[in-house]
């Protein structure tokens, strides 16, 4: 592991990924990032399936399929990360907002502390 953050893996990935564009002339537009991302997570469910079991495996064996899984989530993570790049969105605070406010909330929740949830709850949850 590196130990860099996300603002330094995405300035690494966008080298990598400028590059790509020169070499295949490409035009990074958001909405080819976005494009490029569903296309990662296709093959990262490609990949899930021939590991776990339901798909055919193509004569590879256990350890490279679990090495293409791997592979994909790196592709779709870096995709991710350069698509909110695109999109202007600073992740580390999305992250921040969109999750972190539910951390205290289930760490309490599962000691079966008496605790509200810092949103509303849908009709879905805990169901069982």
């Amino acid at each position: 592991m590196t130990g860099m953050d996300l603002a330094e893996w995405t300035r690494r990935l966008e080298t990598v990924s400028t590059g790509y564009a020169e070499v295949y002339a490409v035009d990074r537009t958001p909405e080819w990032m976005l494009l490029k991302l569903m296309e990662e997570l296709g093959e990262l469910s490609q990949a899930w399936l021939v590991a776990s079991g339901q798909g055919r495996d193509r004569g590879r064996t256990h350890e490279e399929q679990r090495q293409s899984v791997a592979a994909e989530c790196a592709d779709v993570v870096a995709m991710a990360l350069l698509t909110a790049h695109r999109m202007g969105i600073d992740v580390e605070a999305a992250l921040e907002q969109k999750w972190l406010p539910w951390e205290d909330y289930h760490a309490k929740r599962r000691k079966s502390e008496s605790v509200m949830p810092p949103i509303a709850l849908d009709a879905n949850a805990f169901r069982s």
